[in-house]
C-alpha cells in the first residue's frame, strides 16, 4: 500500500501539473476540460509508477 506521505506528494504533483496545463491553455483562451482531465490522469499515473518502484 502507498504511505500517506506519498499520497500527499501525488496530490501535489497532480495539482501542480493541472495548474500548469490550465495556465498554458488560458494564455490562448482555449480552455478544454478534457485536456485538463487527461493531463491530470497522466501525471497521476506517472506519480504512482514512480512511487510503486
Amino acid at each position: 500500500m502507498v504511505d500517506a506521505k506519498y499520497i500527499g506528494l501525488i496530490v501535489l504533483a497532480v495539482f501542480s501539473g493541472s495548474m500548469l496545463v490550465y495556465t498554458w491553455l488560458s494564455l490562448y483562451n482555449r480552455f478544454d476540460s478534457g485536456v485538463m482531465f487527461y493531463a491530470a490522469l497522466l501525471i497521476f499515473s506517472f506519480s504512482l509508477m514512480l512511487v510503486k518502484r
